[in-house]
């Protein structure tokens, strides 16, 4: 029977066992290999009053927190999204800012370097 993905789905390589996290959406039990992890800073303090504090010059504390998603709730929620046959052999390097000579719209003689 053919292997749909190279990898079977998983970042495991020659290192074994992997443990088990819980996804935070479902619950469901998942190798902490192949669940989707997403890691954001926090702020205790929500929405419109974390924004006036910090305009009036608070220093407002953030805490790193890291989520763990099965494949499933992942695709759902849209944080990843499945891809054709073909496109799966092609790595995708993951989306970084990019330089401000690529952001501007101006020619590239116009732009100071």
């Amino acid at each position: 029977m053919p292997k749909k993905r190279k990898n079977r789905g998983r970042k495991l390589g020659d290192s074994g066992h992997e443990k088990v996290v819980q996804c935070v959406q479902c619950g469901r039990a998942v190798p902490a290999d192949k669940a989707v992890k997403v890691t954001r800073w926090v702020s205790p303090v929500g929405g419109s009053l974390g924004r006036d504090l910090e305009r009036q010059g608070t220093y407002i504390s953030k805490r790193l927190e890291t989520r763990y998603y099965c494949i499933s709730c992942a695709v759902y929620l849209g944080i990843v999204r499945p891809r054709a046959e073909e496109e799966r052999h092609i790595a995708v390097p993951l989306n970084r800012s990019t330089s401000k000579r690529k952001s501007s719209k101006l020619p590239l003689k116009f732009l100071k370097v």
